[in-house]
């Protein structure tokens, strides 16, 4: 989760080398004729995926921060498997390079990258000599030991990716290899091979390449301008003058600045030099306000990245926003027309598609606070954040930023507290992602709250690791008590670390506010407690500080008796004033008995049925929800990492759950 407050700061410092650069010039350097050197190397996701499937081929890559040195494969390895992750670049343009290698590979990838055409490079490499298979496990293997043919190929798709994948082939195969396409695509595989000296010729929408010695790359890569057009976006709907340099300036890049600039935007390209075969200069924004856009299928194949951005900007201005031939989006990392159909709706406004055409109907008026799903997809939630901006706050469910932009948050000057959650599988229904987007609104703060799954057997150096990297986290089963172990805690278990904290456990605070809240008088007390993990530790020593008498109760006998011996605690307690229960909603938490002397029940639980719940309510005596101890330990958490002051306000946030459509029985 991601939630914003609208405020920003353009950072005109921030590098960000050209991603579709950079997964070629990686392909070729690790094919040249000698050692390349190539300076402001991304460290995006998506280009360390490349990387390390070259490695897997035979080349020897090594990073010094942004700089890369590259010795070319001197024996290509031969029965690999190349996980392309969720890049589909290196999986369409390394089905070139391993074709025309001639190994085996076995191509793998995540979820989203599977459900991805694959057939559209594939055939046109087929036609060339390649083999490929398609078993379920996999996206694809190559199966090499079959030469390569020059052919004259037809584009069937309007794809930059599927003709590099041709033309890189095309370097190893015998005689030549032409590419024809219908509409042009981004041309940087051609005019990169141009400056690498190799054997390559363009004419109109043709391209014809033939085996060749590429020489060693020996430069820097210009900046991102996709990347980038997320900044400009920002200063275009705020009006905020900026100057984004050494961007590459390649005119097929370039559909996102040519349709804002028709539609009125203030924007202008200057062209300073060339690198890579590639023009690179300056973008400057002047001022804000631009009117109805228009995109032709030309415009949208030369911006076919930044389309959901363009959509996401129609949002904000008045008119009737039109994009053409924009089919390709339903088939990039998420169906990306889906996604820009969500960002309208969420922001109030109106968009549909139908044969290939999306239209935005916008009155520039944004609902306030708009909450956004990401489809797990980076350039969605990037276009999410900047409509943040532009509606004053909101939130995005999640934020894959480094796929991309690594630099993204710097870039924007977003100020963001980085929070999380660690624990086991079951946090991934866990509440206090909505939490967190909560308090962050009310303190007015930028914050990311990120779920870490564990695995059972991670290791502490792991744990210790994940918790250098947060402003703050939060801790839960089962490794509460571990995690006050590694880190030497004065407590038995924590549920809050930090930067500037000290481990601790807010869970005893938790209880004790929200008893209060509805008026239980549970001093010096005597009380049953039902559960023995870390929550009821923590609370158990919390209900002894104020004179209260307890015994457990667990279905586990000898995690029972850990505690009692731990804080002596008595075995017969007569006439409970309250059962308190720390245990899952569960056969065994219904089986409790509830004695009749009770005046109250607490449950740690706040999801599905709950026995003790029931009969509480059934005898009519008063019931606390452990929804209400989740806020206010959530609350004292939050406060400690932001050094925020936060008044208790659980009706706010109980209503915020409800407007969330969340309900709790």
């Amino acid at each position: 989760m991601l939630r914003l407050n609208g405020q920003f700061n353009l950072n005109a410092s921030v590098v960000c080398g050209d991603k579709s650069i950079a997964h070629r010039a990686l392909i070729f350097a690790s094919v040249a004729d000698g050692t390349s050197v190539i300076g402001n190397m991304p460290l995006s996701a998506d280009v360390l995926t490349t990387a390390d499937c070259l490695r897997a081929l035979g080349a020897d890559i090594r990073f010094d921060g942004n700089t890369v040195t590259v010795e070319p494969i001197a024996e290509v390895k031969d029965n690999v498997t190349l996980n392309c992750a969720n890049s589909g670049t290196t999986a369409r343009l390394l089905a070139g390079l391993v074709a025309g290698l001639g190994v085996n590979a076995t191509f793998i990838g995540d979820a989203s990258l599977s459900k991805r055409p694959m057939d559209r490079v594939l055939q046109p490499l087929e036609r060339m000599g390649a083999k490929f298979s398609k078993p379920k496990n996999c996206l694809f293997k190559c199966l090499g030991g079959t030469p390569l043919y020059g052919s004259t190929v037809y584009a069937a798709v309007d794809s930059a990716q599927v003709k590099s994948a041709v033309l890189i082939a095309g370097l190893f195969a015998e005689g030549s290899t032409t590419y024809v396409e219908k509409l042009s695509t981004r041309n940087h595989t051609e005019l990169m091979l141009a400056a690498l000296n190799a054997n390559i010729k363009v004419d109109g929408q043709a391209v014809t390449v033939s085996k060749s010695r590429l020489l060693p790359i020996k430069t820097d890569i210009p900046c991102d301008v996709s990347s980038m057009s997320y900044i400009v976006a920002a200063a275009v709907i705020t009006g905020k003058p900026f100057v984004c340099s050494n961007v590459l300036l390649n005119e097929r890049r370039l559909g996102f600045v040519r349709v804002l600039q028709r539609a009125g935007a203030d924007i202008k390209c200057i062209q300073e030099e060339t690198r890579f075969g590639e023009t690179v200069g300056s973008i400057i924004v002047k001022k804000d306000g631009f009117g109805a856009m228009y995109a032709s299928a030309a415009d949208v194949c030369d911006a076919i990245d930044e389309v959901p951005l363009l959509a996401a900007l129609s949002v904000t201005m008045r008119g009737t926003h039109v994009f053409e031939g924009v089919g390709e989006l339903r088939h990039k990392e998420s169906d990306r027309i889906k996604a820009v159909l969500h960002m309208a709706a969420a922001c109030g406004q109106k968009a549909e598609y139908a044969n290939g055409r999306l239209i935005v109907v916008s009155n520039g008026v944004l609902e306030k606070n708009p909450r956004f799903c990401s489809f797990d997809d980076h350039r969605i939630a990037m276009c999410e954040v900047v409509l943040c901006i532009a509606s004053g706050g909101g939130s995005v469910d999640r934020a894959p930023f480094d796929v991309s932009f690594p630099q993204f948050e710097t870039a924007l000057g977003l100020n963001i507290y980085r929070l999380g959650l660690i624990g086991g599988t079951d946090i991934r229904k866990s509440l206090s992602p909505l939490l967190m987007e909560y308090l962050s609104t009310v303190a007015n703060v930028n914050c990311s709250y990120d779920l870490l799954v564990q695995p059972d057997g991670v290791t502490d150096e792991r744990l210790l690791d994940i918790i250098s990297r947060y402003d703050g986290l939060n801790v839960t089963m089962p490794y509460k008590m571990r995690v006050a172990q590694l880190l030497n805690a004065d407590c038995l278990s924590v549920n809050t670390v930090g930067r500037n904290v000290v481990p601790q456990s807010t869970d005893g605070y938790g209880m004790v506010t929200a008893l209060r809240e509805m008026g239980v008088d549970f001093e010096n007390k005597h009380l049953y407690v039902a559960g023995a993990g870390g929550a009821a530790a923590l609370c158990v020593q919390t209900l002894l500080s104020y004179g209260c008498k307890i015994q457990i109760f667990n279905r586990t006998k000898r995690h029972a008796d850990v505690l009692i011996n731990k804080f002596n605690l008595s075995c017969n307690v007569s006439n409970p004033y309250g059962m308190l229960s720390f245990v899952p909603e569960c056969d065994y938490e219904k089986s409790l008995p509830l004695p009749d002397s009770c005046k109250f029940v607490f449950t740690a639980a706040y999801k599905g049925t709950s026995g003790l719940k029931d009969k509480a309510l059934a005898r009519g005596i008063t019931y606390v929800d452990g929804l209400r101890m989740l806020y206010h330990q959530g609350a004292k958490s939050f406060a400690l990492w932001t050094d925020t002051a936060l008044q208790d306000n659980y009706g706010g946030f109980a209503e915020f759950l409800r407007s969330v459509q969340f309900c709790f029985n």
